[in-house]
C-alpha cells in the first residue's frame, strides 16, 4: 500500500454518507472503488457521484471484491456486527460507524475475527475530530483548567421540519428499541455524547444514574426524550458529568444537518472551557471559550463546519492505514463508551445508579 492508493468500499449510502465520503473523495491516497446498498437506484447514483466502478445490492459481493481494501461500514446497527465479521474475515480493513455494536458481547465478537484476520478496525465517532473539540482536549491537556473537575453536555433539539431531510426507512429501524440497540437520541446520538464525557475528562467513568421518558410512537416505534443522564468518575479526586436532552419541538434551529446542537461546559480546578458549536448555529459565538485567571479568551479562528469532522476522521483512517499506526478509536475505546452508553439504558430501566462494572461482569 505504500505506492498505491486505498480502495474504499462503502456498505450502505444514505443520508450521512453525504459526510462519510468526503474525506476519501479528497485524500490524494484514496479513492472509493465500490458501493453497495440494499436500494439498486441508491448504489447506482453514489457509485456515479463518488466516481466508483462498481455497485452492488449484496453485502456479500463487496466482500468478495478484489478491488477493495477497506469498507466503510454505514449500515443498521442490528448489521454492525454481522457486516463487520464478514469483512474482517475477507481480509478487508474496517470502519464502522458508532455505536459499533448493540451489546457487548457482539462488539467481543468482532474484536475476535479482527484478531484473527490481521484486518485493522476502528470504530468512528466524528465528534472526536471535530475542531472545537480538538482544540478543548488540547487545552485540557495543557492543563489550561488545571484538574477537570466536571463537564456538563446540554442537547437541544428543534422543529423537526428543518435541516436535513431525512427518509422515514431511516428513521423507522433507529425507534425499534430492539434494531436500535437503544434509543434514537440516548443510544444512537448519545455514543457521541458518552465518548465526549470519556475523551474529554481524564478518568474512566464508573457509576451512572439515568432518566428517560419514553414515548411509544407506533406499534413498534419509540422516541426516547427528555432525558437527564449523570456520573461519576472513578478516582480519589471527586469528578462528576451530566447530559440533558431537550426537544423543543417548536424552534427553528440553524443547522445544514441535523436540527439540534450539542453544547459543552467543561470545569476545572483553575478555569473553565466552554464549546459552543457542533451540528447546529444556536448563537453566534465563538465556538471555544476559556475563562482562567480572572480574564476570558475565545478562539475565533477554528473550523466549525459539522462537515470537517468527517472529511479529518477520513483522512485519518487513510493516514493510519498507510502508516501502519492504529486509527482512532480502537476496540477497547470503543467497548468503553459502548458499556457508558449501557449502563444509561439499564439505569433509566431500573430506576437505580448502575455502575459499568456491572455492564462488564454480564458479558
Amino acid at each position: 500500500m505504500a505506492s498505491e492508493r486505498l480502495r474504499v468500499g462503502f456498505l450502505g449510502a444514505g443520508r450521512i454518507a453525504d459526510l462519510q465520503c468526503l474525506g476519501y473523495l479528497e485524500h490524494p491516497d484514496a479513492v472509493i472503488s465500490a458501493v453497495c446498498d440494499s436500494d439498486e437506484d441508491v448504489a447506482r447514483r453514489r457509485a456515479q457521484e463518488w466516481g466508483a466502478t462498481r455497485f452492488y445490492t449484496d453485502p456479500e459481493k463487496l466482500f468478495a471484491d478484489p478491488e477493495v481494501d477497506a469498507i466503510e461500514i454505514l449500515t443498521p446497527h442490528q448489521f454492525h456486527a454481522q457486516h463487520a465479521i464478514a469483512a474482517l474475515e475477507a481480509g478487508k480493513h474496517v470502519s464502522l460507524q458508532k455505536p459499533p455494536t448493540r451489546t457487548l458481547a457482539e462488539l467481543d465478537a468482532v474484536s475476535r475475527a479482527a484478531g484473527q484476520s490481521g484486518a485493522r478496525i476502528r470504530v468512528f465517532e466524528n465528534f472526536m475530530h471535530y475542531p472545537p473539540h480538538v482544540k478543548a482536549r488540547e487545552l485540557v491537556d495543557e492543563g489550561a483548567i488545571g484538574d477537570v473537575l466536571s463537564i456538563r453536555i446540554k442537547t437541544a433539539g428543534g422543529r423537526p421540519d428543518a435541516g436535513w431531510s431525512v427518509g422515514p426507512g431511516s428513521q423507522a429501524w433507529r425507534m425499534r428499541r430492539e434494531d436500535c440497540g437503544g434509543g434514537p437520541i440516548t443510544f444512537d446520538h448519545g455514543y457521541h455524547c458518552f465518548h465526549m464525557g470519556r475523551w474529554l475528562v481524564p478518568a474512566e467513568v464508573e457509576r451512572v444514574q439515568a432518566f428517560i421518558h419514553w414515548t411509544q410512537l407506533g406499534e413498534d416505534a419509540w422516541h426516547d426524550g427528555p432525558a437527564l443522564i449523570s456520573w461519576r468518575y472513578a478516582g480519589d479526586l471527586p469528578r462528576f458529568g451530566s447530559w440533558e436532552v431537550i426537544a423543543s419541538l417548536g424552534m427553528s434551529v440553524r443547522s445544514d444537518y441535523y436540527v439540534s446542537d450539542d453544547r459543552m461546559e467543561i470545569h476545572g480546578s483553575e478555569g473553565i472551557l466552554w464549546v459552543n458549536r457542533c451540528t447546529g448555529k444556536l448563537m453566534e459565538e465563538p465556538s471555544v471559550v476559556l475563562y482562567r485567571e480572572g480574564e476570558t479568551r475565545a478562539f475565533h479562528e477554528l473550523e466549525t463546519d459539522w462537515a470537517a469532522s468527517f472529511r479529518l476522521g477520513g483522512r485519518d483512517f487513510v493516514d493510519a492505514l498507510r502508516e501502519g499506526r492504529p486509527a482512532a478509536q480502537d476496540l477497547d475505546e470503543a467497548r468503553r463508551t459502548l458499556a457508558f452508553a449501557l449502563a444509561a439504558g439499564r439505569s433509566a430501566e431500573e430506576g437505580r445508579a448502575v455502575t459499568l462494572e456491572e455492564i462488564y461482569s454480564a458479558t
